[in-house]
């Protein structure tokens, strides 16, 4: 029963996550700042889960890592060959990125614990920690893209 519970609060993130995003798009709003913000979201569900930030370190230094630099290959992949460029080129990076991030979770969550820091990670903290940080990463490029003027529009 308590995974279902947990599963259900990460999932109700997810959703409203997705819900925004969409909402954004139709509207046409930019979507870099708006993953920016929504990246804050995750973070919130950890703190009024009684949860430490700190215990998500690792996961949010991955996902950012990880998505972050997926959406470069992503955006070339369109860039160069349309909706099945951006979809080869997140896969691609989306397995490099995974072993770059990963590398850097490890490390980050190996120095917390040489420095006393506990970083104890449940299936709350990991999946919101996780998700922050993708979306942080993601917008962070999204936006310095569109402030460079790579134009994000099909």
């Amino acid at each position: 029963m308590r995974v279902l519970k947990e599963a259900s609060y990460v999932g109700s993130i997810g959703i409203i996550v997705a819900i925004i995003s969409i909402i954004s798009l139709k509207n046409e709003i930019t979507i870099g700042p708006v993953i920016l913000g929504l990246g804050l979201l995750p973070l919130l569900g950890i703190i009024l889960s009684k949860r430490k930030l700190a215990s998500s370190i690792p996961d949010f230094i991955f996902g950012s890592i990880d998505t972050g630099l997926l959406v470069i290959p992503a955006i070339a992949g369109a860039k160069f060959f349309g909706i099945v460029g951006a979809i080869a080129g997140g896969i691609i990076g989306d397995a490099i990125t995974d072993a770059v991030a990963g590398f850097f979770e490890g490390e980050i969550a190996r120095w917390l614990r040489e420095h006393g820091i506990h970083e104890y990670r449940d299936p709350i903290s990991t999946s919101l920690g996780k998700m922050s940080g993708c979306l942080i990463g993601a917008g962070i490029i999204l936006t310095l893209a569109s402030l460079i003027g790579v134009s994000l529009k099909q």
